[in-house]
């Protein structure tokens, strides 16, 4: 995947973690209409916080693909990092989904993030090529002591 494709996807990637992020933490209740088969009852303080954190920390990864897309020296680990996780996600919506309280529509963002974990692991080994690096993350000693040798 080339370097423009890879913008493009984690923009995309930052969009709709943003955008789902906030949207959850705006209207809980719509979030819950629409995704489950039951909802958890708003006198759950501990709930609560666990369902905000969790949506800030959605919030908080599309930051990091946002960064990604305009930062090469970030992107490889944010690229892996986020694939990983995505692709958790997707586990854990198809868990939802087949234990009934997740609706058809918890599958459908969970097909998502599922699409963007092999993208993003095919972006990640592409650039991996392109660079000639024999592993994920690993820096050049060159790149590393910058081009005085210090």
């Amino acid at each position: 995947m080339n370097e423009t494709w890879t913008r493009r996807l984690l923009g995309f990637a930052a969009a709709w973690n943003l955008i789902g992020g906030i949207g959850s933490l705006i209207d809980p209740a719509n979030h819950y209409a629409r995704m489950y088969t039951t909802a958890p009852s708003a006198a759950d303080a501990l709930f609560t916080y666990f369902y905000q954190c969790t949506w800030i920390n959605v919030i908080a990864w599309g930051l990091a693909y946002l960064h990604a897309a305009f930062s090469r020296q970030s992107r490889q680990s944010v690229l892996a990092a986020g694939a990983i996780g995505k692709a958790m996600y997707f586990v854990a919506c198809a868990g939802l989904v087949l234990s009934g309280v997740g609706k058809p529509l918890v599958l459908f963002f969970g097909l998502g993030d599922l699409a963007m974990a092999l993208l993003f692991a095919a972006a990640c080994f592409s650039a991996r090529r392109r660079a000639g690096e024999p592993g994920l993350g690993r820096v050049p000693a060159s790149r590393m002591l910058g081009a005085t040798g210090r």
